[in-house]
Formats: structure tokens, C-alpha cells, sequence
């Protein structure tokens, strides 16, 4: 039988896993988009928030999707040589005079990388 405090430990682990890594601006990872609903598209923008379950985004500009919309793409790090490849849909889209946030449900979960881990704690 495990201890209390071994216990909460575990407990710790699982949240841990599951939380969302969040930070102010962070350009060196990229969220390339490169099909919307089956169809070519290509839309360039910068991650806000992601975890193992989904992610956010933000642009600076117009955005061309919609609530609802299935994309896929990758998730990329030049500077680390990371390329997580995703598929999701578009769960809610906010527009301001400044850029267009919004936030994407991934279709599986993906396994986030140390380095990326790393990074957005580093900035957060």
C-alpha cells in the first residue's frame, strides 16, 4: 500500500501532465497550418498556450477559419529541430483591433517535447 505523501505525489504527476503551459509571447515555436476542412491552406502564426490535449493561437492580421473548422499542420521549432505533426478542430476564435487568438482541440493527443516543455516554462 502506498503512502500518503507517495500517493500525492503520483496524484501531482498525472495533473502535471495534463497541465496547460502558458506564456506572454513566444516566437520560436510556429504553428503552421496546411489543410482546413481536407482542403490546401496555409496559415503561419504563433502558439500561446498548448498542452497535451490542444493548444492556442495567435495572429496578427485576418484569419481565415471558422468555428468548427478541421486543420491539420505542424507545430514547429527551427531552432530546436522540432516538428510535431497535428489535426484538430477549431474550438473558439477571438478577435481583437491587435490579432486574432484562437484555440484548437486536437483530434489525439500528442506528447509534448522536453525542449518544448522547457521553453514555454522558461518564458512563462
Amino acid at each position: 500500500m502506498l503512502s500518503t505523501q507517495n500517493e500525492e505525489l503520483i496524484m501531482n504527476t498525472k495533473v502535471r501532465n495534463r497541465e496547460r503551459e502558458t506564456f506572454s509571447e513566444m516566437r520560436e515555436f510556429q504553428i503552421k497550418v496546411y489543410q482546413k476542412n481536407g482542403e490546401a491552406e496555409f496559415i503561419q502564426c504563433f502558439i500561446k498556450n498548448i498542452s497535451e490535449s490542444g493548444m492556442a493561437g495567435s495572429l496578427t492580421g485576418s484569419l481565415d477559419l471558422k468555428e468548427s473548422d478541421v486543420i491539420s499542420g505542424v507545430i514547429e521549432g527551427e531552432d530546436f529541430a522540432i516538428k510535431i505533426r497535428y489535426e484538430g478542430t477549431i474550438s473558439w476564435i477571438k478577435k481583437s483591433a491587435e490579432s486574432v487568438q484562437f484555440g484548437v482541440n486536437f483530434s489525439k493527443e500528442i506528447t509534448l517535447p522536453d525542449v518544448l516543455i522547457a521553453r514555454l516554462m522558461a518564458v512563462a
